[in-house]
């Protein structure tokens, strides 16, 4: 929770946001219990947050086992959030007008700290299902990571994998930090990453950073996905590495006017 010593500061409305957070497609159930013990909020605060958040329809309470749920406003809120998002409207349909031009599979996130929260992603049919996580935390091993990692500064850099785990997913990513910063200096000299079945086997990526122009400053990333059956990453590079640089290009512009 925040420490915030404004005034004009809400602790109560923080608590309760923090408890709606505490529910996704991971964790679509909880317990009173357990979300004391996860927020450290006294288990009567706890009782009084929720049994609110029931009443208004943000929570709904299982009949038979007292488990807890996400209710229809939340899902209500959630949809107006998203689908009124003053980014994703602009990256959408640019992503829409290449997805239908080239038809390649095509993802784009937002950093958000050390980790990339998913923007909007248009598949075609051929592409390994995979089921991706709202919020991705394994930059090493994805291509719109790797992307903002090699954009990084240098001094940021080191601080930053110090920080991290870098897991092993397949048997192509790359774990050992000397390894991964000659990667990253690569990606930065040619201007886009490469994620070459790194982070699922059978799955091929470039990605590129999306900025605002005006502050220069890194707003997220977007990737080109291929199955690795179809696509060797030599073809991939002769064939769509400019595709990505200008899809990026115009997905910045578009940040840029909104003023992120």
């Amino acid at each position: 929770m925040a420490n915030d010593t404004d005034s004009y500061f809400s602790t109560t409305l923080e608590k309760g946001l923090i408890i709606l957070s505490l529910f996704d497609r991971d964790h679509t159930s909880r317990r009173l219990s357990e979300i004391a013990k996860i927020t450290g909020i006294n288990k009567t605060s706890v009782y009084r947050f929720v049994n609110t958040l029931v009443t208004l329809g943000y929570l709904r309470k299982s009949e038979n086992n007292n488990l807890l749920h996400l209710g229809p406003n939340s899902f209500v809120l959630g949809n107006n959030f998203f689908h009124g998002f003053d980014i994703l409207q602009s990256v959408k349909p640019i992503i829409e007008k290449t997805f239908l031009q080239h038809k390649i599979s095509i993802d784009s996130a937002m950093l958000h700290g050390s980790s990339l929260i998913s923007l909007y992603r248009r598949e075609v049919p051929n592409l390994i299902f995979l089921r991706l996580p709202l919020v991705m935390k394994d930059l090493h091993a994805r291509a719109m990571g790797k992307a903002i990692l090699a954009n990084m500064n240098h001094e940021d850099l080191p601080a930053f994998l110090k920080n991290i785990k870098l897991k092993k997913l397949t048997p192509n990513t790359i774990v050992n930090q000397k390894s991964l910063l000659k990667d990253l200096e690569l990606s930065k000299e040619r201007g886009y990453s490469i994620n070459n079945e790194e982070y699922v086997k059978g799955l091929i990526c470039i990605g590129a950073i999306v900025i605002n122009y005006n502050t220069k400053k890194v707003i997220g990333a977007v990737s080109l996905d291929f199955p690795a059956s179809e696509y060797s990453l030599e073809s991939i590079e002769s064939n769509y590495t400019g595709i990505l640089t200008k899809l990026a290009s115009e997905l910045s512009e578009a940040i840029t006017s909104v003023g992120i």
